[in-house]
């Protein structure tokens, strides 16, 4: 085996065993949406789907939720979905 064969069985290696991107907090672009918060005050709501918990400071306030838990969101009177 040349080097070039094993360099590339080692880098196949290690990928399999890299954690993957979301485990360190990364999500891709398209699995973010918006809330908006149409409640007073603020509040915070934990993704049904994530567990997440998301912050809305104050009416008005938008926030980026994982698209996983926008139907559990979706149906609270106080959000609503912006994008």
């Amino acid at each position: 085996m040349c080097c070039g064969s094993k360099r590339a069985a080692a880098q196949a290696a290690a990928m399999a065993h890299a954690a993957p991107a979301a485990a360190f907090g990364a999500r891709p672009a398209l699995s973010v949406i918006m809330f908006e918060y149409l409640g007073s005050g603020q509040t915070a709501i934990r993704g049904p789907v994530s567990g997440q918990l998301y912050l809305f400071a104050q009416a008005g306030a938008r926030v980026e939720v994982d698209a996983r838990d926008r139907p559990g969101l979706a149906a609270m009177p106080s959000l609503r979905w912006v994008r």
